[in-house]
């Protein structure tokens, strides 16, 4: 007597290939998004947390010398991007005790008055500091991270410890 014996072909069919193949494609999409989240939160991160330096240490500045540090000059540069970059050395930036240790994605301007009605504003003209009767200061952190040429950022100004968050501004 002949036996016959049946073949159970196993494994999966295209439709259920291409399934899986779905879901993790949307897996990853949703886990890219979330991603770049992570990352504008950390690079936000970075400058809240200069720009908080820089106002404590005006503020320590101005107890001690009776008047706020001004530089006017962009650290660590004036090409913000993707890529981070090291902090450089300036003598008004070090007399104010200001020096950040990881690579930096913003780029960071203070510029500081005494009291005056014509004091110019600069960059900060429009923002509604009161340099007429008190010495004042303004710090921008200012970010390019898709290289698209707009700028966004953040501020802060004297007498205010909460940070300002900019949609557009002017790339330095």
């Amino acid at each position: 007597m002949i036996k016959k014996t049946t073949i159970k072909n196993s494994g999966f069919t295209l439709i259920e290939l291409m399934i899986v193949v779905g879901i993790l494609g949307i897996l990853a999409s949703v886990a890219m998004v979330a991603y770049r989240r992570y990352v504008a939160r950390a690079h936000a991160a970075e400058a809240t947390s200069v720009l908080s330096d820089i106002r404590i240490k005006q503020e320590a500045y101005r107890a001690t010398f009776r008047q706020y540090a001004t530089d006017g000059a962009w650290r660590p540069d004036d090409n913000p991007g993707a890529i981070g970059r090291l902090w450089t050395r300036n003598d008004n930036w070090d007399q104010l005790g200001v020096r950040p240790d990881n690579d930096l994605f913003y780029s960071y301007y203070i510029l500081a008055g005494i009291p005056s009605d014509d004091a110019d504003l600069g960059i900060f003209d429009g923002t509604g500091i009161n340099t007429a009767s008190d010495f004042w200061f303004a710090a921008r952190a200012a970010e390019d991270l898709n290289g698209d040429g707009t700028c966004g950022g953040f501020e802060i100004y004297h007498g205010k410890a909460s940070i300002v968050a900019l949609d557009t501004v002017a790339c330095p």
